[in-house]
């Protein structure tokens, strides 16, 4: 190796790397939106005068907007990644600091839609400029880096909570921590760069609307991935909305925890979805996409069963600490989205398959958890019962091809 071709293999390395810690500073506050949905729910139901049913229409209408997140992100395959990357980080963040403001629970949700669009929006980009940049070999790493910094995120509202309970701001001071991305948008606007294999092929293939974009998933080719990867998306949106959303409500309400339960416990869930993230990124490099996926899908269903059907605090303790760290399978799905389809319609399938179909189990989830709760008398028996539905998503994989060390172009 000549010194110029090991000056350059270093600075593109240098280049690497650089683009992984901006994106992953974005990506984090995915993890923290979701997480503080669920942390602030019992006291979001005290201050606005509501009940579980109440919660469940309103998390189900938040949800919508990842589905409309669908109409922001086609627009990566015909403006580019980096455009849409930066707009949706900003109005996340201006649509957050809003969020602490709402004065009701309608308020809240009209607020809390638009942001979900635009979180949504904003992390898809950047997980697709990570794939399209990074080599193949070293792309579910990457990846999972992203994800291990995601689950900071993830655990900051529960080590978080209490301390801000104590403060005149209470929860709604979590709401001006979830607005941080606004720090990094001059590097975002400075640094990122439009992956190359985008560039090469800004032509796309997707030019015709939705119909056009949908005949063109359903074509022999891709009909198949396309069909998998949805109902994979729905599976794991559903786990999300049946499994996490309501893990603070029932906890507090139903298992007598305190905010400093909570608390206690946040550093070793942080610990354990840093370490599921790393170990996703690792086994999809070596093991594979689908075998990971598979292992990923029965932690999260053993995860639930401990949580909602288990007795005493250690078996839930350890149930919650275990979910997150089988919430890598989220990275898994991800990038095999992104290396099973063309670049010319890259985006707008993650759109299709993870926002328009998948994402709609983020919204049946939450409303199905309040109606079976009343029926059952208790939120842990309806999300033990629900949330294993995401044992769907074991066909959804074997239906899938491997995508190991599959380079974007060939794709």
């Amino acid at each position: 190796m000549t010194a110029a071709a090991a000056t350059t293999g270093q600075e593109s390395r240098a280049s690497h790397a650089g683009l992984i810690a901006m994106l992953a500073f974005v990506v984090m506050f995915e993890g923290f939106d979701l997480n503080l949905t669920s942390i602030i729910l019992p006291y979001a139901a005290k201050a606005f005068g509501v009940g579980p049913a109440d919660l469940g229409a309103a998390l189900s209408f938040i949800a919508l907007g990842a589905i409309c997140a669908y109409l922001t992100l086609r627009l990566a395959d015909r403006f580019g990644r980096k455009p849409v990357l930066i707009l949706s980080s900003i109005g996340f963040s201006i649509g957050t600091l809003l969020t602490a403001l709402a004065p009701g629970l309608a308020s809240f949700t009209a607020i809390q839609f638009v942001t979900r669009l635009l979180l949504v929006t904003q992390v898809a980009s950047a997980y697709t400029i990570v794939s399209e940049t990074l080599p193949a070999a070293v792309r579910g790493k990457a990846n999972g880096v992203l994800g291990a910094c995601a689950s900071v995120g993830a655990a900051l509202p529960a080590m978080l909570l209490a301390p801000l309970l104590e403060t005149a701001l209470g929860w709604r001071g979590l709401f001006l921590v979830g607005a941080m991305p606004l720090l990094v948008v001059p590097l975002l606007i400075r640094f990122v760069r439009e992956p190359a294999v985008f560039v090469t092929d800004h032509a796309g293939e997707t030019r015709g609307g939705p119909v056009a974009e949908l005949r063109r998933l359903l074509r022999p080719d891709l009909r198949t991935r396309f069909v998998g990867m949805s109902l994979l998306w729905f599976a794991l949106n559903f786990f999300a909305g049946a499994a996490t959303y309501f893990f603070t409500y029932h906890v507090i309400d139903e298992r007598g925890w305190a905010a400093r339960d909570i608390a206690l416990i946040a550093p070793f869930g942080l610990a354990a979805a840093a370490g599921g993230y790393l170990l996703a990124g690792f086994c999809m490099d070596r093991i594979g996409r689908r075998t990971t996926a598979l292992g990923f899908v029965t932690l999260s269903a053993l995860s639930a069963g401990l949580i909602y059907g288990a007795a005493g605090w250690w078996p839930v303790a350890a149930g919650w600490v275990l979910m997150q760290g089988a919430m890598g399978v989220w990275i898994v799905g991800f990038t095999i989205n992104a290396e099973l389809f063309p670049t010319g319609i890259r985006a707008t399938a993650n759109g299709w398959c993870h926002n328009l179909i998948g994402r709609w189990g983020l919204v049946v989830a939450p409303l199905l958890v309040g109606q079976v709760a009343r029926i059952a008398g208790s939120t842990g028996a309806a999300c033990l019962l629900l949330s294993m539905v995401v044992l769907i998503a074991i066909p959804a994989v074997l239906i899938l091809p491997e995508t190991r060390g599959r380079s974007l172009v060939e794709t």
